[in-house]
């Protein structure tokens, strides 16, 4: 392919977004309609699953196509050293036009993710987060407000701008899903219980660190009302990428584009007790939703039920494109589904999960966190097949969970299939010591006063 005969590819993640609550994905709220139609008009991935349970890892896995152990970027070393091409890097390389539009500060120059991109536009979200701001923002908006908005007039007027001449590759984030859920009416109230007010909803905790310090208790009405405004949430993120797809559709940009939907990670909304997308590797933080619109290559409506990865969306594109500069032997993804992968399809997909502590303690330096040790000193690995879950711990007890019966991961067989935990454990031995994994380096991103602030508000930093 040459010049104008590539086709644009648009790739978008939804931070937080988990599979199970997309309507197209079966579940019982509409809260994806604006999707459900892109999905129609798409090959759909069941069972998608991500190498990590937070934005860096997980973003520097999908740009790789590697995974944290071999790329390095986790919760114990916070910058990416460049050795593997990214994705954007590579595009560049091959003729593209690169642009990003990010609501999220762990994809910045600081953690070494915005390499290739000719323009990146940072949208600092969590800022907006503060009310008396989104009351600014939503007076200007005349109702519209949400940073997806935002992000979407500047989209708009950057595609109006391009020159058609010349390919374009464009990542952008959302982030409307991320705690604190503070969405515009009427969706921040659609799927609240008649009679509840989004004033009265709101109230419910929604900080993640001061849960996990014990400072506030979560009952399971506190968890369905955190599920509710998640929905609304999503609702409202689902009807502004509509409006970004409508936009395309318009400008006749869609039907030469491979256009790519998925997330980072999923998000915990009570589930084992948990919250947000802190310490765990269960499946309602690692199950997300994956589109791919490229109807020449990937069939309109289609539904694929074996397992991917979203650092499976690299060598993929790799194949569709013929790209040059990509280095092969070192990615760790799998084309694809309906493409023709040298090795086959997964027959099992790998998590990881590094020790996670520091910004807890930070915010909390006089609490006992002995309560934590399971989670925050432990560096865990999740190895799953179409049958089983194997979470082994480096430290702490293992878990493993028969998928088929148990798909809510609550009867944790550890002690009982022992035979398959085995197995299970011999396999991630096994794709060990098919690569070498990265030093831990213990670098931290060095943000500004800003960022800290920032990321403070989304719960990362202490």
């Amino acid at each position: 392919m040459k010049g104008s005969n590539k086709p644009n590819v648009i790739f978008i993640v939804i931070d937080a977004a988990r599979a199970d609550h997309f309507s197209c994905y079966g579940y019982e709220r509409e809260t994806t309609p604006y999707i459900d139609r892109l999905a129609s008009e798409s090959t759909l991935y069941e069972n998608a699953i991500s190498a990590a349970g937070w934005t860096l890892p997980s973003h520097t896995s999908m740009f790789t196509g590697t995974f944290p152990s071999k790329h390095g970027v986790h919760n114990e070393n916070h910058v990416y050293d460049g050795k593997y091409p990214t994705m954007a890097e590579i595009m560049k390389k091959n003729g593209y036009d690169t642009v990003g539009f990010c609501t999220n500060d762990w994809i910045s120059d600081a953690t070494g993710l915005t390499r290739g991109f000719d323009q990146f536009y940072d949208f600092h979200y969590s800022t907006l987060k503060h009310k008396s701001l989104r009351l600014l923002n939503y007076i200007r908006l005349h109702g519209k407000d949400s940073w997806s908005h935002a992000i979407n007039r500047n989209i708009m007027d950057w595609v109006k701008a391009h020159d058609k001449s010349v390919p374009y590759f464009m990542f952008v984030h959302y982030g409307e899903l991320h705690l604190p859920y503070q969405v515009p009416p009427p969706f921040n109230a659609k799927f609240l219980p008649q009679g509840m007010t989004y004033k009265q909803a709101s109230v419910v905790n929604q900080d993640p660190k001061a849960y996990y310090a014990g400072i506030v208790k979560m009952s399971d009405q506190d968890f369905r009302q955190s599920n509710d405004l998640y929905d609304g949430a999503l609702a409202y993120q689902d009807s502004e990428l509509g409006r970004l797809v409508d936009f395309l559709k318009t400008k006749g940009d869609l039907d030469n584009t491979i256009f790519i939907l998925t997330s980072d990670h999923g998000e915990s909304l009570g589930e084992h007790r948990h919250m947000d997308h802190y310490y765990v590797l269960y499946d309602c933080l690692l199950r997300v939703p994956l589109l791919i619109r490229y109807p020449s290559v990937f069939k309109p409506g289609h539904r694929e039920t074996g397992m991917v990865q979203t650092l499976d969306i690299l060598p993929s594109l790799n194949q569709v494109l013929n790209l040059s500069g990509i280095d092969s032997a070192a990615i760790q993804g799998f084309s694809m589904p309906p493409l023709e992968s040298s090795k086959g399809r997964r027959s099992f997909t790998i998590s990881e999960r590094y020790k996670d502590l520091k910004g807890l303690r930070e915010t909390y330096p006089d609490v006992n966190f002995d309560h934590l040790k399971q989670w925050e000193l432990d560096r865990k690995i999740a190895i799953r097949t179409e049958s089983y879950k194997l979470i082994q711990s480096a430290e702490f007890e293992s878990e493993l969970y028969d998928l088929k019966n148990d798909p809510h991961e609550l009867r944790n067989l550890i002690d009982k299939e022992v035979n398959v935990a085995q197995e299970l454990r011999t396999k991630i031995k096994d794709w060990q010591n098919e690569f070498k994994s990265a030093e831990i380096e213990n670098k931290e991103a060095n943000f500004d006063d800003a960022v800290k602030k920032r990321l403070k508000a989304l719960g990362y930093l202490g």
